[in-house]
Parts: structure tokens; C-alpha cells; sequence
């Protein structure tokens, strides 16, 4: 067998509804042939799905592994393609989207990092118009190779040309040289990719051309604005929150080590994590090193942290006036 040109890696978990859709969109993009790879990490069997897998020749790995990071690592092992792009298991790819990865990566052998805007589906596959989503495409082609070009694209953009896992693809060699740093994250893996890049040597791309179907539903792991009932949207964005908080103080922390201090800072889904899901004392005691990189919104986060330890109602009443506007001085940390 020729070693494959791409592999698509594709994750998921306890989530059986979307993923036969999926892989579906893999079958129609591209012929069974060698230069591609079907790698699937998954914690359920499920007879259509591993028959839709052989059928693309694929793997099939078998891994009750709920952190985001965790699972991608192991694809990113696994695979053997000289590019790596991702699939979460409720998106699906447009049909053009592997043979523009293909032809893109081939025509920039210095390019490690790939990123295309994406169009917004519902739980019926049926095309919605989001405006959260919609904010975040740039219609602009994006091309950086020196790290002073990227950085360059990253404050003008932001963290719009990192966002979804599905958008992205990257150079196996650069994925492998992170894939411990990427295993421990337990969320905001599209982000951590991203910044990576942004350190790496090589250059990266943003392609406007919407190649990504990203789906919104009320299973969605990231998003809670489908999810109907009231209480259950409330549990799931304090779990969310929750483990936002440790991967964003994760994220700050390299992005000190690898010389991006003062691009990667806290925000308030860090704050409300630590203090809702009880970790008062492990978000004071992070908070400790901001010293070293000292903003409003860091100190901000220090002192919810610590109002936690004295009063967990005190500290719920400063998040409270902190979104009534009474600390509105501080937006402009964010």
C-alpha cells in the first residue's frame, strides 16, 4: 500500500446520531484510493459506522477517552498521512474540501497549519444562519510564514483562524512534535493548534471558501445555545465552563513557555468555571504567577479566585456586578 498523502481523523464520543453523516461526506469527497486515510476514535461500536469504516479501508480505534485532546493525540499517532486534517463527529465536509487540502498542501511545502471558514447546519442537516459563527468567518485569504506575518494575522483576526477542529489541517510532523502537549487539554484543542502554529516554524493559510458543514445541536460538546431546557442548558454550560477554565489557564501558561506572553490571557469563562464548578483554591493558587504578565482581566481573575475562599456567595455577587456592568472598565481586558 502507498502511504497515504492525508489522513482525516475523525473523533467521537457516546454521540451515535451524527457520525454515520460524517463519514458519509469523507466517502463522497474523495475515491477509495491510497493517498488517503480514514482514522476513526471512537468509544462505542456501532455495526453501520465500522462497515462505513472498512468500506474507506480505515481504522476503527476503540478508546473510551472523553478529553477532546486525549482522542486527537491518538489519532494524530495513528495516523500515517503526511497531513492530518480533523473531523468531529457531528460536522461534515463539503465535497471539494480534501482534494483543495490536497492541492494546497502540495503547492506550500512550507505550510503546516490549514484553516477554512465553514457554513452553519442544524440537527436536520438543513443550512442556518448564525451570527456567532458568522462573526468568526474571515473572508479574506490569510498566508503567514514568518513568525512576525503570523503574529501579525493573529492580532488582526484573532482567534478566528483557529476556531473548529473540522476547519483545520496541519503537517504530521508539526501535529507529532505537540501531540503530548495537545493530550493533556482537556478543551479549546482548535485553539491550542492554532497558537502552536503561530510558534512553529512554517506558515499557515486561511481559506474563505466555506468548506466545513458545522453543525449546532442540542448534543453539540461545545455549544449550549440548542440545548432547550433550561436547567440542562445551565448544567451543561457550568460543565462546559468548567473545563474551559483548566485548559484556558493551560493554554496561558505555554503560551508564556513558547514565547507568546502577552497574545494568550484569561477570560471570564475562566473566571465563572473556577468559581461554579468549587475551584477556588486551585484558580487562586494559578493565579499566583500573573506577575509575570500582569493585565486587568488577569488581576480580575485573581481576586474572583480568591473571593471564592473567603465567601462563595461573595464571589458569586462580584460575578454578578461584574455582568451588570458595574466592573464594565474591565471589557476591555478581555
Amino acid at each position: 500500500m502507498v502511504k497515504p498523502f492525508i489522513s482525516i481523523v475523525v473523533i467521537a464520543y457516546n454521540r451515535r446520531e451524527f457520525i454515520k453523516d460524517a463519514i458519509k461526506s469523507i466517502i463522497n469527497s474523495v475515491a477509495i484510493e491510497d493517498n488517503y486515510e480514514l482514522v476513526v476514535v471512537k468509544n462505542f461500536k456501532d455495526e453501520y459506522v465500522d462497515y462505513l469504516v472498512r468500506k474507506l479501508s480505515g481504522k476503527s480505534i476503540l478508546a473510551d477517552i472523553a478529553s477532546i485532546g486525549a482522542k486527537v493525540a491518538l489519532g494524530i499517532r495513528i495516523a500515517s498521512g503526511d497531513v492530518i486534517t480533523f473531523l468531529e463527529d457531528d460536522d461534515m465536509y463539503t465535497s471539494e474540501r480534501l482534494r483543495i487540502i490536497e492541492k494546497t498542501f502540495e503547492a506550500n511545502p512550507s505550510l503546516i497549519y490549514y484553516h477554512n471558514n465553514v457554513l452553519t447546519i442544524d440537527e436536520l442537516g438543513k443550512l442556518v444562519c448564525d451570527r456567532l459563527v458568522e462573526e468568526s468567518n474571515i473572508f479574506e485569504n490569510v498566508i503567514a510564514g514568518t513568525r512576525e506575518d503570523k503574529l501579525r494575522a493573529f492580532k488582526r483576526y484573532g482567534w478566528s483562524l483557529g476556531l473548529r477542529l473540522s476547519s483545520m489541517a496541519v503537517r504530521k510532523d508539526f501535529a507529532m512534535k505537540w501531540a503530548n502537549i495537545i493530550r493533556a487539554f482537556p478543551d479549546l484543542v482548535d485553539v491550542l493548534i492554532f497558537m502552536l502554529a503561530l510558534a512553529e516554524e512554517g506558515s499557515i493559510i486561511h481559506d474563505p471558501r466555506r468548506l466545513t458543514y458545522y453543525r449546532i445541536s442540542g448534543t453539540s460538546a461545545s455549544s449550549v445555545r440548542a440545548v432547550r431546557d433550561p436547567a440542562i442548558r445551565f448544567t451543561k454550560a457550568v460543565k462546559n465552563a468548567a473545563r474551559h477554565a483548566l485548559a484556558r489557564h493551560m493554554l496561558v501558561t505555554l503560551a508564556n513557555r513558547i514565547g507568546l506572553r502577552g497574545y494568550v490571557g484569561y477570560d471570564e469563562a475562566t473566571i465563572i468555571g473556577g468559581i461554579y464548578s468549587g475551584w477556588g483554591k486551585y484558580l487562586a493558587k494559578s493565579m499566583i504567577n500573573l506577575m509575570d504578565d500582569v493585565t486587568i482581566t488577569h488581576l480580575a481573575s485573581f481576586i474572583f479566585g480568591l473571593a471564592y475562599l473567603l465567601s462563595p456567595y461573595l464571589a458569586k455577587r462580584l460575578i454578578y456586578l461584574y455582568y451588570t456592568r458595574a466592573f464594565g472598565i474591565w471589557g476591555s481586558g478581555h
